[in-house]
């Protein structure tokens, strides 16, 4: 009988490419495009601060010393996310005999949701000059946010094709939404307006150009985005916006307004129900603050006195 032929364990001379490796294979897994673009910046930032690290036994002590330092507990997730899947595929493909961040629990972050004033958003949704292609640009992105609370990287990634006016609505494809699966937002009839007429004045070489793209035809970045909002918006307003507050307060406002947290949950993209009940919460806390503020039976009582509250409860208590 023949002994079986031992498979030849895969290596890699270098870190680039065994990331080059398993970018592929998780691009053939379904893994979205931002997803990919994010595991590349995350290991590439971690081999470039260790650069003696790959294949050497002082990888799992850089790796600690990494996630060690001085951060954010959001940033300790993302960071540790990335990595840790990278090593899992390593030792999948036999490049390791172990992944030096199994165990290593993810820490409690707490979202940072920014409520934003309602007069404050309408001040902000006229601001931009609608008689520049930049202003009315930012317009429609601002209204296209409020409206659907889509997040900045899959609006930045938005299609002419992917926006369909006389059906007032917008597909985002699997491969720019962050779970990965396509969805279909409702868009107001405002909303149809404002993209409808920033794709009219848009020269026609660019008709595969994103909706939202820079004044050369270029794709937007949301780091981009964010920095007009907070040096050309949020400046003017006194209150600083980023991108995701806005994509906060349209969660907010639509729970506000009695919508539906299952209908906020598919429109938002979530994965579950955890973080819409977030805003859930929130919302909550809203009433409670109205309710204190408008009930009819604490301005029929007005404010009791708190001495004679103690001394009531001291006499019961007697």
């Amino acid at each position: 009988m023949k002994k079986p032929v031992p498979l030849r364990k895969v290596t890699y001379d270098t870190w680039e490419d065994a990331l080059e490796a398993s970018l592929v294979w998780k691009r053939a897994a379904g893994l979205a495009d931002r997803t990919l673009k994010d595991y590349r910046y995350h290991i590439s930032r971690f081999f470039t601060k260790f650069p003696g690290s790959w294949m050497d036994p002082s990888l799992d002590e850089n790796l600690y010393r990494y996630l060690g330092e001085n951060m954010a507990p959001v940033t300790f997730n993302i960071r540790k996310l990335y990595l840790k899947g990278f090593m899992t595929w390593l030792v999948d493909q036999g490049v390791m005999d172990h992944n030096p961040l199994t165990g290593l629990k993810t820490r409690h972050a707490e979202p940072r949701i920014v409520r934003i004033p309602a007069d404050i958003l309408q001040k902000l949704i006229h601001l931009p000059n609608p008689n520049t292609y930049a202003g009315l640009r930012d317009k429609a992105l601002i209204m296209l946010q409020l409206d659907t609370g889509i997040r900045p990287g899959e609006a930045l990634a938005l299609l002419p094709a992917d926006f369909n006016a006389s059906a007032t609505e917008i597909r985002i494809r699997p491969e720019v939404s962050k779970t990965g699966k396509a969805r279909a937002l409702i868009l107001s009839r405002t909303c149809t307006q404002a993209i409808s007429r920033v794709l009219a004045v848009r020269p026609l070489e660019w008709e595969d150009a994103p909706i939202f793209c820079t004044e050369e035809g270029r794709s937007l970045r949301v780091a981009a985005w964010g920095n007009r909002l907070r040096d050309v918006y949020s400046k003017k307003l006194d209150f600083h916006i980023t991108p995701y507050d806005l994509r906060h307060a349209h969660a907010l406002m639509f729970l506000r307004n009695n919508g539906n947290v299952f209908a906020l949950q598919r429109e938002m993209g979530h994965s579950d129900l955890d973080m819409t009940k977030r805003y859930l919460a929130l919302s909550e806390d809203d009433l409670r603050e109205a309710h204190a503020k408008a009930s009819p039976l604490n301005s029929l009582l007005g404010n009791v006195p708190r001495k004679r509250l103690r001394s009531v409860k001291d006499k019961v208590n007697r």
